[in-house]
């Protein structure tokens, strides 16, 4: 799988956690490898690390992934043609 593919199921799956998911809980819940999940989060931009979870005796700490709502753009006003644009001049 490509990370274009994956990247809709890991958006998906973190939607779904708004309190964030680490990667090995994103292997148990979509059964993907973890090299390949690994490099699809560093290259989504509306995933980031929310905190690190310290595990028990002796393991690395992990990273927790959180997802970001990104709203749509906002439309550019439509000009009027008909329009005359006044300025207001300051009188000193």
């Amino acid at each position: 799988m490509t990370y274009r593919k994956i990247k809709p199921i890991i958006r998906e799956v973190l939607l779904g956690y708004t309190d964030g998911l680490t990667v090995n809980d994103l292997i148990r819940k979509t059964g993907i490898d973890d090299r390949q999940i690994r490099r699809t989060l560093e290259a989504m931009d509306d995933v980031y690390i929310d905190r690190w979870y310290l595990a028990e005796y002796q393991k690395p700490a992990q990273a927790v992934y959180c997802i970001v709502n990104i709203p749509d753009d906002c439309p550019r006003p439509q000009k009027a043609h008909n329009e005359k644009r006044t300025y207001n001049r300051r009188i000193s």
